[in-house]
């Protein structure tokens, strides 16, 4: 941008040249001081109502200390389709929003002033399809709705605090009045999330707020990850784990990172589920697997899972569509039992897929493991084996 301006300098004829261009990056960086950041952005030309081309927009600003108020010019430019703020203190916006064409909205590291101003960025943009709000501080809000009726892909990623900075802030605990429901931090908010077309919503955070989804049968796929930095908020982020994935039971793809789990809703339409890391109690394994009988793909991690059996009624999901099985860092002696329970009650499996932590393989324990695993009774009539890449292929030994 510095050296496209240099150019438009050179001649009259150019002057406006800048405006013509499509893409444009303000870095704070780049300026000596935020009085001369922002006169450029003030500017006659670069983001007035006569800029017809500007399509993609950045702003960060880091460098120069002290709050700035973005110019109205940046919230009504109407060819505007990806807009970009990174700025590390409170988001002052102006009274009016409008931006017609806008698909793709990035938020990072910002502070949201109040509900209205927030809600009215969020809801201005009637044909946003991806909003990423990453880093951002909630604390003066008490309630936020989102409405952005065309939003497909929302991604949500909080700061991960330790245990002291809960304590003494925002994810400290109350003690508990209710018998249903742990108290709430008077500092935390509730964000609650409306769109028709919504596909797939990411969260990655710790819960220190409250996050809730309207039903929606647009959903497809679901990524949640919940730090598990303080064993003293378990409760209240279980149940509030819980409130997300029932607005969220519809979807056809799950991939979930919690240990503060103990009780998850039904997903009659789930085809996918990736459990990550989980250290799930053994009963709520086998009633997410009862509650999800269309599950044809089931992926997780090794020795973080506390398979016994899988009891007398087998999920229908491994009698009816269970076809492929994933294992990562698996553990060659230990999680041996682990496959014993799956090939005993899979019916109908045709690939199960094995990666063992290739730093634990000792000298002569992998044949041994090859040839244990053929020996396994197995209820599928036709199952391929991968083991570390390799394929083994196993016929039925019932």
């Amino acid at each position: 941008m510095k050296d496209f301006v240099r150019t438009c300098a050179l001649s009259k004829k150019w002057r406006y040249l800048r405006t013509s261009y499509p893409n444009l990056a303000l870095f704070e960086r780049n300026f000596s001081g935020r009085k001369q950041f922002t006169n450029f952005v003030d500017s006659p030309g670069l983001l007035s109502h006569k800029t017809r081309n500007v399509k993609r927009c950045f702003v960060h600003l880091s460098e120069i200390p002290g709050n700035f108020v973005l110019p109205y010019c940046l919230f009504s430019c109407t060819t505007l389709t990806r807009l970009t703020l990174s700025i590390p203190w409170a988001l002052k916006l102006p009274s009016q929003i409008w931006l017609p064409n806008l698909k793709h909205l990035h938020l990072q590291c910002s502070t949201f002033v109040d509900k209205h101003s927030t809600e009215q960025l969020l809801s201005s943009c009637p044909v946003l399809e991806e909003s990423t709000i990453r880093y951002c501080t909630w604390d003066n809000l008490k309630t936020l709705t989102t409405r952005a009726p065309m939003l497909k892909i929302l991604t949500i990623q909080d700061e991960d605090f330790d245990c002291s900075v809960e304590s003494g802030f925002r994810g400290s605990v109350i003690p508990n009045n209710s018998s249903d429901c742990p108290s709430v931090h008077p500092y935390g908010y509730r964000v609650v999330i409306y769109g028709n077309d919504l596909e797939g919503i990411n969260c990655v955070s710790p819960l220190l707020n409250d996050h809730r989804v309207e039903k929606s049968c647009s959903l497809l796929h679901a990524y949640m990850d919940v730090p598990d930095r303080c064993l003293r908020r378990t409760q209240q982020v279980a149940y509030r784990l819980n409130k997300l994935l029932e607005g969220v039971c519809s979807i056809k793809r799950l991939t979930l990172s919690s240990k503060a789990i103990d009780h998850l809703p039904v997903f009659p339409k789930l085809e996918e589920l990736d459990l990550g890391r989980l250290d799930l109690k053994h009963q709520v394994i086998v009633k997410l697997l009862h509650d999800s009988p269309n599950l044809e793909t089931l992926r997780f991690s090794g020795s973080q899972h506390r398979w016994r059996a899988i009891g007398s009624h087998t999920p229908r999901c491994f009698s009816l569509h269970l076809r492929q099985i994933e294992l990562s860092d698996v553990f060659l002696r230990k999680d041996f039992h682990v496959l014993e329970v799956l090939l005993k009650h899979a019916m109908v499996l045709e690939k199960l897929i094995i990666c063992p932590k290739w730093h634990l393989l000792e000298q002569g324990i992998e044949q041994k493991f090859r040839q244990k695993l053929l020996e396994i009774p197995c209820r599928s009539e036709s199952l391929e084996i991968t083991f570390f890449g390799v394929e083994i292929h196993q016929k039925s030994l019932v």
